[in-house]
């Protein structure tokens, strides 16, 4: 059996320290050999990277990956992405169809579909979260408030944001209530009074606290992603 390689390209660092530190052992205990993460080229010649701005950046990377690595005798090679539906830039495959759609889930099945035929690639697997990497924080508050402590009654906020939705996949991505910006205004205060909030380290650290199986469990289409990473 060939070895499995899975290749991630990520939006950002908290995207990156995920796939690194608590999807990376979960996909090897599954099987998978290797999980590389490639964080997003956004100036090449600045060499900066991470906060994807057009969905050429993505196209560039992704291309460039899938001709360096190339299946071979003893290996194969998986290509896919994280990347939030929050602020997807809007020359992105199938953008101005998804915004048509009033479901969540039809929309990104529709960007992920059009993504897929504009990429062209069997070996690619195309990922974008609902609505941002955020939402899986919803997924372990309780995690969430140990990590800023004396912010436990504050972090009941969040607790009623997830009851009223019933689904943290569902908490909605405009400007002021989208996951990230719920989570910051709890952790932060409305004048930075409380924490400064850590975006990259809370993600992979409360989220490795609740670990890939109840993120499953509670996130559909984060769930569907890992089934196809695991099965393909």
């Amino acid at each position: 059996m060939k070895a499995k390689i899975v290749h991630v390209l990520c939006e950002g660092q908290t995207e990156q320290g995920f796939v690194k530190e608590v999807l990376r052992p979960y996909l090897q205990a599954h099987g998978v050999t290797g999980v590389k993460s490639i964080l997003i080229t956004t100036n090449k010649k600045k060499n900066a990277r991470g906060g994807m701005l057009t969905y050429t950046q993505a196209e560039t990377d992704l291309e460039i990956s899938r001709k360096t690595e190339l299946d071979g005798e003893y290996e194969r090679h998986i290509f896919t992405t994280m990347f939030d539906l929050y602020a997807l830039p809007n020359d992105f495959p199938g953008f101005e169809e998804a915004e048509d759609l009033g479901d969540p889930y039809e929309r990104v099945a529709l960007l992920e579909t059009a993504f897929a035929e504009a990429i062209n690639d069997g070996r690619f697997i195309p990922y974008i979260q609902l609505h941002e990497f955020e939402a899986l924080l919803f997924c372990g508050i309780e995690h969430l408030a140990k990590r800023y402590p004396r912010c436990e009654k504050r972090c009941e906020r969040l607790r009623k944001d997830l009851e009223r939705t019933g689904n943290p996949e569902l908490i909605n991505n405009s400007r002021e209530t989208a996951p990230s910006k719920r989570i910051i205004k709890v952790i932060e205060g409305d004048k930075k009074q409380y924490y400064n909030y850590n975006k990259p380290a809370t993600g992979k650290e409360v989220t490795k606290s609740v670990g890939i199986d109840a993120l499953r469990v509670q996130c559909k289409h984060f769930n569907e992603w890992i089934e196809k990473l695991i099965n393909s």
